[in-house]
């Protein structure tokens, strides 16, 4: 019996596997197919939030009091979560958040003057040799801000309150007006992966920093977008980095650390002869 081998090129396996791809886009070759000509990351839309009453975060009673920590600040959400996991958004995604706010005992519904949800949503999009947008997916940052406390009429011991988030001793009438973030989530908004592709977006979160005074907190909280894009040949990754505040104030720090990055020079190595006599 006679064998015959026969070779299938990648364009006639697209075109018979791939719901994604036509005929006519699988002609090209295999190179072209897995090589990109253009890649960018690029904000769409925002939306600067308006008086709001956010939920209250759900890990409120696991908090514990952070004596002399500069404003007491604790994140009631998760340290980390992913986004997309092979071209398709998360599990769980949509119940995942961060927060930066009082660390200590207090009640929730004396923070009050919310704002938000404020939003900006990036598109991150890949485009091979053959000119198709093998990735193509967009993503939203939200968050609430500017939650601060509100004593009137609300009976609270500010002898305690003020202690525990400041570490220091309470004066008449001293009151702290914070400013603090709740509910930063960061979810896909739509995802097209071509075939071949595989592309994954996790979120891993700073603890929460206090930018203002001890009796004036402003919390601020800085998240790293870890990402990696994968074909048959290749895996490559970054991290894209964003940092909010209970001021309502949005960094896009991407840009920034790389050219910071750029500029480190090569580190030079020295040479030793070594004899081995």
């Amino acid at each position: 019996m006679k064998t015959v081998k026969t070779t299938v090129t990648l364009a006639a396996l697209l075109s018979l596997v791939s719901p994604f791809l036509s005929a006519q886009e699988a002609k090209p070759s295999e190179k072209d197919y897995f090589s990109i000509k253009n890649e960018a990351v690029t904000l769409t839309a925002v939306e600067a939030g308006r008086d709001a009453v956010p939920p209250a975060p759900a890990g409120l009673g696991l908090l514990n009091v952070n004596k002399g920590a500069e404003g007491g600040l604790a994140n009631a959400g998760l340290a980390a979560w992913s986004v997309i996991t092979s071209g398709t958004p998360s599990a769980g995604y949509a119940s995942a958040y961060a927060s930066a706010i009082p660390g200590f005992s207090f009640n929730w519904g004396n923070i009050a003057e919310w704002k938000g949800p404020k939003e900006m949503v990036y598109q991150y999009k890949v485009t091979n040799l053959m000119g198709i947008d093998v990735i193509n997916v967009k993503y939203k940052i939200s968050f609430y801000y500017g939650g601060t406390e509100d004593y009137s009429g609300k009976g609270a011991r500010l002898d305690s309150y003020v202690a525990q988030a400041t570490g220091q001793n309470v004066k008449k009438d001293d009151k702290i007006h914070g400013r603090y973030i709740t509910n930063f989530t960061v979810q896909p908004v739509s995802v097209n992966v071509k075939w071949g592709w595989h592309f994954d977006l996790a979120v891993k979160m700073s603890d929460p920093m206090n930018i203002g005074t001890k009796m004036n907190p402003v919390a601020a909280l800085q998240a790293s977008l870890n990402w990696t894009r994968t074909t048959p040949f290749s895996t490559n990754g970054g991290t894209m980095t964003y940092n909010v505040d209970g001021l309502g104030n949005f960094k896009d720090l991407t840009e920034q650390e790389r050219a910071l990055t750029s500029e480190i020079g090569p580190v030079p190595v020295k040479t030793q002869a070594v004899s081995w006599n």
